[in-house]
C-alpha cells in the first residue's frame, strides 16, 4: 500500500520528493525522506502529503542519495512518530518498507529483550534495528540475513553509513529498480520510475539489489543474480497537477475504443481454440471495481457461454476451497496489477494446474508476471484512488475475450466477435451522450448528498452496475450507501428506507422495467427518493441513456452513477482524488 521511492546522484533529492507526490495513490497518512550526505543520514518526516517536505530540496545540496516513503498506515496511528524512514539504534541505517512483517513482535521482543528502545507502533522499525545488530563489517551480507529473519510480504529499501549503495529486498511486494546515466534509482512502482530511468528490472523475491554506480542483484545467500533489463514504457508517467477524477470519467468514450483497438492489437485471446475448448470452468477474480467488473461480465455471458462463469472476490478465493484443475481458467483482474489478493489468487489457480490469465492495466507488473497470459485494457494513466475509466475498459476487454471464448467454442457464429466490435463502437457513442447529462446530474447530487442513506437497485446485468455505483459514492463522499438485487430489497433492506434516503434503480432490460418500477414505488411509498437510470421511459424521475442492447449495458450506465458520486463528493467538499483511509494500489492482504 505504501510508496517507495530511492535515488542516487546529484539530483537525488528532488527526484525522490517529486516521485513521493507520483506514489501518494499508494498511500498518504504520512511522507518522509533520508538524504545522505557527508555528515551522515538525516531523517525528515511529517503527517500529510509530499508538498510538506518542499523544504528538504534546498536543506541538503549535497547529497548523495536519497530514500523516500509515503505511508498508508498498518501497524500504528497516523504520527510523526509511526511516519518512515526509520533509523536504527546505532543510526548506521534508515529504511523504508512497503508490506506486513508477520513475525514483527517476535522480533521486537528479541529486540527490546536486548536493550533496543523503539520510537514507534510499527513493524517497520524492527528493520532497521535488526541491520544495525547484523551488522559484522559487510552491508549485502548483514541485508541478507536480515532478510531471511523476516516473515510476510515486504519490499525495503536501506541506506547505510557505511557505503553509497542502496540495498533493497523483496518478498511479494512490488519493487522496480532502474538505471540511467543521470543515476539509479528503485521504486514501487513501473509508471512512476519510467521517469528517471531508461531501462528497469523487476527485482525478483527472495533477492536483494545493490544499487550505486552500477546495479547488481543477488540471492540471500549472496549469490549474483542475472537482472533481465527493459526499456519501460513512458506514456503517463507525469501526474497530473490538477483534480483527475472528473477528467478520467470525460475520457470513457475514447478509452472504450482504445480497449477494442488494444486487445485487437494484442492478438486477441491467444490461447489455442483446443485449449479453450477443454476449460469447464472459468472465475473471474478480482477486488473492488475490479471484482465488479467480473461480476458484470458474468452477468453477459451466462446469456450465451455454454460453462460456467464463476465471479468470486479474490481475497475469499485464497482462503475458500474453490476447485481448481488443469481445466479451469481465471482471469484476474487488476488495475494496477499490484493487488495483493489477485496476485494470491493467480499463483493459487496456477499452483493447482489451472491457467491463469491477468487483465489489467499495467504490463509490467506483478500479476503479469505471475500468470500464464495477459491483456492490457488499455485505459491509460488512471491516478484518481476511485477508478472509473479502468472499470469501463475491463469490462470492454472481458466481453472481447468472452466473445474469442464462445467462438471457440462453438456457442456462437463467428460472426458474434464482429457483433461485439459493432456494440463497443455504439456503446463508446452511448457514453459520450451519457456525459452530457454531466449538469443535470450535478443538480440531482444536491439533492443526494442530503440523504442519510443511498440504496443502489438493479436486476440480472444491472445489479453489478448498482454495486459499483454504490462503491463509487461511498468511497468518496463517504456516505452509508448499499446495493442490492432490486427483488431483494423487500428482504430487509426496506426496514431502512424512510424519508431522507434515496433510492436509485439501474434499468437497462425492457422486459424487467415493470419489476423494478414495483421496487420504487415500494422505497417511494415509504417516503424515499426515487431515482432511475435507464433508457426507457419510467415512472420515477429518470436519467436518460441510449438504448445499447444487454452485452454492453453495463459500460454506459455505470456512467452516471460515477458522475454522481463524483459531485456529490465535491458538493460535501471531499477529496475525490484521494479519499481518506484508502489508497489505489492494495499490495497488502
Amino acid at each position: 500500500m505504501c510508496g517507495i521511492f530511492g535515488m542516487v546522484g546529484d539530483n537525488c533529492v528532488k527526484g525522490t520528493i517529486d516521485s513521493l507526490r507520483a506514489l501518494e495513490y499508494r498511500g498518504y497518512d504520512s511522507v518522509g525522506v533520508s538524504v545522505k550526505d557527508e555528515d551522515g543520514l538525516h531523517v525528515e518526516k511529517v503527517v500529510g502529503r509530499s508538498q510538506n517536505l518542499a523544504y528538504v530540496r534546498e536543506k541538503y545540496i549535497h547529497a548523495t542519495s536519497c530514500i523516500g516513503h509515503t505511508r498508508w498506515a498498518t501497524h500504528g496511528a497516523v504520527t510523526r512518530e509511526n511516519a518512515h524512514p526509520f533509523l536504527s539504534y546505532g543510526g548506521d541505517f534508515a529504511i523504508v518498507h512497503n508490506g506486513v512483517i508477520d513475525n514483527w513482535s517476535a522480533l521486537k521482543t528479541m529486540l527490546t529483550d536486548g536493550g533496543v528502545q523503539f520510537t514507534s507502533q510499527t513493524d517497520s522499525e524492527t528493520i532497521a534495528h535488526l541491520l544495525q545488530k547484523n551488522y559484522d563489517g559487510d552491508v549485502l551480507s548483514c541485508v541478507c540475513k536480515t532478510a531471511k529473519m523476516l516473515k510476510g510480504a515486504y519490499a525495503v529499501a536501506v541506506q547505510t553509513t557505511f557505503d553509497d549503495n542502496l540495498y533493497v529486498v523483496k518478498k511479494r511486494s512490488p519493487l522496480v529498480v532502474g538505471s540511467s546515466d543521470g543515476g539509479n534509482c528503485v521504486c514501487s512502482d513501473v509508471r512512476c520510475i519510467a521517469r528517471y530511468a531508461e531501462t528497469v528490472a523487476l527485482l525478483p523475491d527472495d533477492a536483494v539489489a545493490v544499487v550505486g554506480k552500477n546495479v547488481t542483484f543477488y540471492d540471500y545467500d549472496g549469490n549474483m543474480l542475472e537482472a533481465d533489463f527493459f526499456c519501460p514504457d513512458k506514456n503517463d508517467v507525469v501526474v497530473p497537477e490538477e483534480e483527475v477524477m472528473l477528467s478520467e470519467i470525460y475520457e470513457i468514450p475514447d478509452k472504450i475504443r482504445a480497449a477494442k483497438r488494444g486487445y485487437i492489437g494484442q492478438g486477441g485471446i491467444g490461447i489455442p481454440a483446443r485449449r479453450l475448448r477443454g476449460f469447464n470452468r472459468i472465475y473471474l477474480l478480482g477486488c473492488g471495481t475490479a471484482y465488479h467488473s467480473g461480476l458484470e461480465t458474468a452477468a453477459v455471458v451466462r446469456k450465451f457461454m455454454d460453462v460456467d462463469v464463476i465471479p468470486v472476490v479474490a481475497s475469499e478465493f485464497v482462503y475458500d476451497n474453490y476447485p481448481v484443475d488443469e481445466r479451469t481458467l481465471a482471469f484476474c483482474i487488476s488495475q494496477s496489477g499490484e493487488t495483493a489478493d489477485t496476485i494470491r489468487s493467480a499463483e493459487r489457480v496456477t499452483a493447482n494446474g489451472g491457467y491463469a490469465y491477468a487483465v489489467t492495466n499495467t504490463d509490467a507488473s506483478g500479476l503479469v508476471f505471475v500468470c500464464n497470459r495477459s491483456v492490457n485494457v488499455c485505459a491509460g494513466g488512471e491516478f484518481a484512488v476511485a477508478s472509473t475509466k479502468a472499470y469501463n475498459c475491463q469490462l470492454a476487454t472481458l466481453l472481447l475475450l468472452f466473445a474469442d471464448i464462445a467462438v471457440a467454442r462453438r456457442c456462437v457464429v463467428p460472426e458474434f466477435k464482429n457483433e461485439v466490435c459493432r456494440a463497443l463502437d455504439k456503446a463508446a457513442n452511448a457514453a459520450a451522450i451519457a456525459l452530457q447529462q454531466s449538469s443535470r446530474i450535478e443538480m440531482l447530487a444536491e439533492e443526494i448528498k442530503d440523504c442519510s442513506s443511498v440504496f443502489f437497485i438493479g436486476r440480472t446485468v444491472d445489479y453489478p452496475t448498482a454495486e459499483e455505483g454504490a462503491l463509487k459514492l461511498k468511497e468518496i463522499s463517504y456516505m452509508h450507501c448499499e446495493a442490492y438485487p432490486a427483488g431483494e430489497l423487500k428482504h430487509g433492506a426496506l426496514a431502512m428506507v424512510e424519508r431522507g434516503v434515496a433510492v436509485i434503480a439501474v434499468a437497462t432490460d425492457i422486459s424487467l422495467a415493470e419489476r423494478t418500477e414495483a421496487s420504487l414505488a415500494e422505497a417511494r411509498s415509504r417516503g424515499a427518493r426515487v431515482l432511475c437510470v435507464s433508457p426507457y421511459d419510467m415512472t420515477a424521475e429518470c436519467v436518460s441513456l441510449p438504448v445499447v442492447g444487454c452485452l454492453v449495458s453495463g459500460i454506459v450506465s455505470v456512467i452516471p452513477l460515477q458522475l454522481l458520486a463524483y459531485y456529490v463528493a465535491v458538493k460535501l467538499g471531499r477529496d475525490v482524488d484521494k479519499p481518506r483511509n484508502l489508497a489505489k494500489s492494495v499490495t497488502v492482504e
